[in-house]
């Protein structure tokens, strides 16, 4: 490089120009300019940049986070556990009021002794008609039930048989009157048979008298007269008969009916309180359930978030939710919401990063993670409108913060990007 001219200063102002150098910052800056326009030019030409599809979410348990429901309307009877409280699973957190589902076991069980002493009473009667009503069969029951039960069921039981047995005794007492107005009448048969037998041969022997001139006509003529009414009565008397013998087969049929109606009437109460019975057994059945759901217990170990009540006494309804259990001992994961247009470019298995709102990615960085599952329908959510919930597993689930390892928490709001594709 040649040495400056000590005179050039004293040149005039033209020639001092003239004679000056140029300068080689400028032409560094000048040949640092060319290459960064021919870089832009290059990286535009040959680069590829990464096309990225954003889902809002939050960070989840892996067993997601278990909600606890109130099965049936009740009070709080006791709360056992209290916000951030770890809980074991089976754990009882809150016991409602039983006395609403006493209440019903009461009048339930009360309702099936009742109908079991019915079956019971109607039971015995039902083998009494079936062995035709008889009078001296034992009008008590065997012992089955509590004292008054036992007086009731015997009460009903005798109670029944009476007013059977009174109505079956009127139509008794008219084929008893039947029977003897019969035989009465038999009798009489009887007596103008034996009578026309004597008669006849008194006619004859008359008949032959007055032939013989020996007896008095007149005496002949009211004797075949008798001869003649006593034949004569004898048809009557068969037809009276014959109608009283109808009106006996009448009776004991209408006996027979009422009986089949008695016993018809019975067995399909027998069948009611069957049907009944079963009905009031599978809702004991149920109120049995609701005593055991009374306790509400832990589904898993965890922590209890969220919790909904807070004193005891609170109304709580069905399906409404009391507390959140987040599982202990699973790792995190995320779900996010994806939107509508863009769920037709992320399929399973993408890779993604994440941002955590907590924790500023440009100073903490991002994490790492690769799709795990898409909702196969759309949700609508009140800002986002309908959207598809994704869940990405997390490479690790932990950030270096100020030297330390932080563990992600369930609830933590993220931001995930995943990658879809490339392009100049």
């Amino acid at each position: 490089m040649a040495a400056p001219d000590p005179a050039r200063p004293f040149l005039p102002a033209a020639l001092e120009v003239q004679e000056t150098p140029p300068s080689p910052l400028g032409r560094a800056l000048l040949w640092l300019l060319l290459a960064l326009f021919a870089t832009a030019i290059a990286w535009a030409c040959l680069g590829r940049v990464d096309i990225v599809v954003t889902a809002t979410g939050r960070v989840v348990p892996t067993g997601q986070v278990k909600q606890v429901q109130a099965p049936e309307l009740g009070t709080v009877a006791a709360l056992l556990v209290g916000e951030g409280d770890v809980v074991a699973a089976g754990q009882a957190l809150l016991r409602l009021d039983p006395a609403y589902v006493e209440a019903d076991r009461v009048q339930l069980r009360e309702q099936l002794n009742d109908i079991a002493v019915q079956a019971t009473w109607r039971g015995a009667l039902e083998q009494w008609l079936a062995d035709g009503a008889p009078r001296l069969a034992p009008d008590k029951l065997p012992p089955r039930f509590a004292a008054v039960d036992q007086v009731k069921a015997d009460t009903l039981y005798r109670q029944h048989r009476l007013e059977i047995s009174a109505s079956l005794e009127v139509l008794a007492r008219e084929l008893a009157a039947n029977r003897a107005e019969r035989a009465t009448l038999q009798a009489e048969r009887d007596g103008v048979r034996s009578t026309l037998q004597v008669l006849a041969q008194r006619v004859a022997a008359y008949k032959t008298l007055v032939d013989q001139r020996y007896g008095a006509r007149v005496q002949y003529l009211e004797m075949l007269q008798q001869q003649t009414e006593l034949e004569k009565r004898l048809p009557v008397l068969r037809s009276r008969q014959a109608a009283l013998a109808e009106s006996a087969a009448a009776i004991s049929a209408r006996i027979q009916a009422d009986l089949g109606d008695i016993r018809k009437g019975n067995l399909l109460t027998l069948a009611q309180l069957d049907s009944e019975r079963s009905r009031l057994q599978q809702d004991a059945n149920k109120v049995a359930r609701r005593q055991q759901q009374l306790q509400v217990n832990a589904p898993v170990a965890g922590t209890v978030q969220e919790l909904a009540v807070h004193t005891v006494g609170a109304v709580v309804s069905p399906a409404q939710e009391l507390m959140k259990i987040v599982p202990a001992g699973v790792g995190v994961e995320v779900e996010a919401l994806l939107h509508n247009r863009d769920v037709g470019f992320v399929n399973e298995g993408q890779r993604a990063v994440v941002k955590v709102d907590t924790f500023n990615f440009t100073q903490y960085g991002l994490l790492a993670a690769r799709v795990l599952d898409i909702s196969n329908d759309a949700v609508e959510d009140p800002s986002l409108g309908w959207v598809f919930r994704i869940r990405l597993l997390l490479d690790k689930d932990w950030l270096a913060v100020e030297g330390k390892q932080v563990r992600l928490s369930p609830g933590m709001a993220v931001t995930a990007e995943v990658r879809t594709g490339q392009r100049r």
